[in-house]
């Protein structure tokens, strides 16, 4: 089956293999399991004597990439929750890790499937829960108690959206006349903030709001700065015991300048600090070849990082 008959086409494949270099015996960190793609390719690596652990909030892609990783006889177990409890469910498997990696995109069939309200191609509840599986607020409830300015801060922090402004604005006066509940009419809403500027857009003018949306609601950028916070002090305890072992391979793969701005400016403390040493040489993004195949591809951004452990006094 291909990736796209699971639902998902793993990005940078070939050049996360390389530089993260899965081993026989390795235990593997997936932060962000989805459908289990580079999973599989990993756990195919590290033999019956390794384990693949799998980290997700969708609890239906856990599900279906836990059986792929079961039917391909990868030795591994799948958690449900956010990774940035990772560190506690090392502690009780008395595990640590050798390779660690991190997608931080959307799944494609999140963003497929109209009911999860990822996006505006069909009317759908707006949703955009990674994790849909409790009770904890959707946009739907976020748009319904937001305030004018802290809706306008939000769309210009997270989506960069020039238009922010006039956009909150246009959301919080519609909500007046009853609850913005659908995709379709939010991304109307959007539509008619920008006017006549609508038909100049090169992206549908909704685009960075539902981006802006979806990051807020799932916590996405405060989530990384965890995990980056939790590699750091792994980093710094890898000669002690800590959840990241000497020499332990840490890639991240980042879809927009929010996030890869703050994973390139912890790579780059870290080897100042004799943390790490680079793995990539600087940012890898997809071929052509690649982009071709897969254009949800194209704004891929990978980054690689070899634990060396604290500088130790001489």
């Amino acid at each position: 089956m291909s990736g796209i008959e699971h639902g998902h086409v793993p990005v940078l494949l070939d050049e996360i293999m390389e530089a993260l270099s899965p081993g026989p015996g390795d235990v593997v960190l997936d932060c962000t399991l989805g459908r289990g793609g580079h999973a599989l390719a990993m756990g195919g690596r590290i033999g019956q004597d390794g384990l693949l652990i799998g980290v997700d909030r969708d609890a239906d892609n856990l599900a279906y990439a836990g059986k792929r990783l079961e039917e391909e006889g990868v030795p591994h177990l799948t958690i449900h929750d956010s990774f940035v409890s990772i560190t506690r469910h090392l502690a009780k498997l008395e595990r640590s890790v050798d390779v660690v990696l991190a997608d931080l995109g959307v799944s494609s069939n999140q963003l497929d499937t109209p009911a999860r309200g990822f996006g505006f191609q069909e009317d759908a509840p707006l949703d955009m829960r990674l994790d849909h599986s409790g009770d904890t607020e959707d946009v739907r409830g976020l748009l319904a108690r937001i305030g004018e300015s802290e809706l306008a801060q939000l769309i210009r922090t997270f989506g960069e959206d020039p238009y922010a402004t006039t956009i909150a604005r246009k959301i919080v006066n519609a909500r007046e006349d009853g609850p913005i509940t659908t995709t379709r009419q939010l991304a109307d809403l959007v539509k008619a903030a920008y006017g006549a500027k609508a038909h100049a857009s090169r992206v549908h003018p909704a685009t960075r709001t539902f981006m802006a949306l979806r990051i807020a609601i799932n916590e996405e950028i405060p989530s990384l700065e965890i995990l980056l916070d939790l590699i750091s002090r792994g980093c710094e305890t890898a000669s002690a015991g800590g959840w990241i072992n000497e020499n332990a391979r840490i890639g991240i793969i980042s879809f927009h300048s929010l996030e890869d701005r703050p994973v390139k400016q912890a790579f780059s403390r870290w080897q100042k600090q004799g943390l790490v040493a680079g793995l990539t040489s600087g940012v890898v993004r997809p071929g052509e070849a690649e982009i071709q195949a897969n254009p949800r591809s194209r704004s891929a951004k990978f980054r690689a990082v070899q634990v060396t452990g604290p500088n130790r006094p001489k």
